[in-house]
């Protein structure tokens, strides 16, 4: 006697298609997230390493404040890369190692500019662009 051998169900098959839809969400948000803070950090040490060209005899200064940013910065994409897509899902304690974690990236980013004697909008207008693009791509697929 022959059994049917059943194929096991793809991810999330059983799952309706609000849930479906729900969770495309949350992870193209959490993309988004994440790459601000990619933008954020690019920008800012771009910054730092061009800085250090032009006024070379700041140049070390410059550089290690770049350096600094550079760790925190990814530091805080990284940690933010492990949450859960759902932010109304997060523990009380991952949010806090979250807000520590972009206070201690804007005090780099605050270092940074007081070195450099200037502050940049880039990062924001890149953001911004990156918002953006996300809201689009989730209206274009009847994602929210």
């Amino acid at each position: 006697m022959s059994e049917e051998i059943q194929k096991p169900p793809t991810v999330h098959e059983g799952e309706d298609r609000s849930s479906q839809k729900k969770n495309a969400r949350d992870n193209l948000r959490h993309a988004g997230e994440f790459t601000k803070i990619e933008n954020t950090a690019i920008v800012y040490v771009l910054r730092g390493w061009f800085g250090a060209l032009v006024r070379p005899e700041d140049s070390t200064e410059i550089v290690e404040t770049a350096d600094d940013l550079w760790a925190t910065q990814t530091l805080l994409e990284h940690f933010d890369s492990e949450l859960n897509s759902d932010p109304a899902t997060r523990t009380k304690e991952s949010r806090a190692v979250l807000a520590e974690l972009y206070a201690r990236a804007k005090a780099s980013q605050d270092k940074l500019n007081k070195v450099l004697n200037n502050d940049t909008d880039d990062d924001e207008r890149i953001n911004e662009l990156t918002d953006q693009i996300v809201q689009e791509v989730i209206e274009k697929l009847g994602l929210s």
